[in-house]
């Protein structure tokens, strides 16, 4: 069985990205060598990475959605975390019941973290 064992996020800044994700993450990288282009977190089951394009195996350029969500069981600790790097993190309401905190790192790549859905 198949599973996914990375997740990339390009951007220009390997240190300034490493100290967002460290921070949004609650997290220290397990690897951070900008003179390759390259940083990563061991995320549980998933590693997260950060990626210089044309260093560090990958060519997307920086900005915009990433294509995947995160999720936590309590998004209002991670919104108080950011809330001086990210002025634009805000929680959502959802149509399904769910909550989602939608803000961007450093380098405008739009991230969603997912919560819980709330009864009622």
């Amino acid at each position: 069985m198949l599973h996914i064992a990375m997740i990339k996020v390009p951007v220009t800044d390997i240190d300034a990205a490493a100290a967002f994700y460290s921070r949004l993450l609650d997290l220290e990288p397990a690897v951070q060598a900008p003179e390759f282009g390259w940083a990563h977190f061991e995320a549980e089951a998933l590693t997260l990475a950060v990626y210089r394009p044309g260093t560090g195996n990958g060519d997307r350029s920086p900005g915009g959605s990433v294509d995947f969500s995160l999720a936590a069981a309590d998004l209002g600790p991670v919104q108080a975390r950011m809330a001086n790097l990210c002025p634009d993190a805000v929680i959502h309401d959802n149509d399904d019941g769910s909550v989602t905190l939608e803000l961007s790192d450093p380098d405008g790549n739009l991230l969603r973290i997912m919560g819980p859905a709330t009864t009622g």
